[in-house]
């Protein structure tokens, strides 16, 4: 069974099963998006990727206030293609962007999950075969003060 690699700086790496994933399946979208050529209509049943995330690891730093929100999300798919969204973009608290790791499309089962951004009118932000998940954190600048 494949697996999905999330990592974290300064956290400890987690696999995660895709069958596990495909057991916690909750959320069925239909996702219209425009490619190139054409708009494409698909149905998909997955997880939020923010409840995945919560789980950890995540790179947050207790000295400085909301650091989650300078969290970043590297999506990164078998064969190299990448996206980068914010933590905070996904966190139902600010963005609440319902993006999903689907794990099956128009009915099929997915070998590896989708990340699916449903809010998104192009599908360029979607990651098939995604391998790894890799959570950022992009510290404040040696405590200068900028006032």
């Amino acid at each position: 069974m494949e697996q999905l690699l999330v990592t974290g700086t300064g956290c400890a790496s987690r696999l995660i099963d895709v069958g596990e994933l495909r057991t916690r399946t909750q959320v069925r979208l239909d996702v219209d998006y425009v490619t190139r050529r054409r708009r494409e209509r698909h149905e998909v049943h997955g997880v939020h990727l923010y409840d995945v995330l919560r789980e950890g690891p995540l790179p947050l730093d207790p000295e400085h206030k909301m650091s989650g929100l300078s969290v970043v999300v590297a999506a990164v798919s078998e064969d190299g293609f990448q996206v980068v969204l914010s933590f905070a973009e996904i966190d139902p608290e600010f963005g609440h962007c319902a993006a999903l790791l689907a794990t099956r499309y128009n009915g099929e089962f997915l070998q590896r999950p989708t990340l699916v951004m449903p809010s998104d009118r192009r599908a360029s932000r979607y990651v098939r075969g995604l391998a790894e998940l890799r959570l950022l954190s992009l510290s404040p600048v040696g405590g200068r003060d900028f006032t």
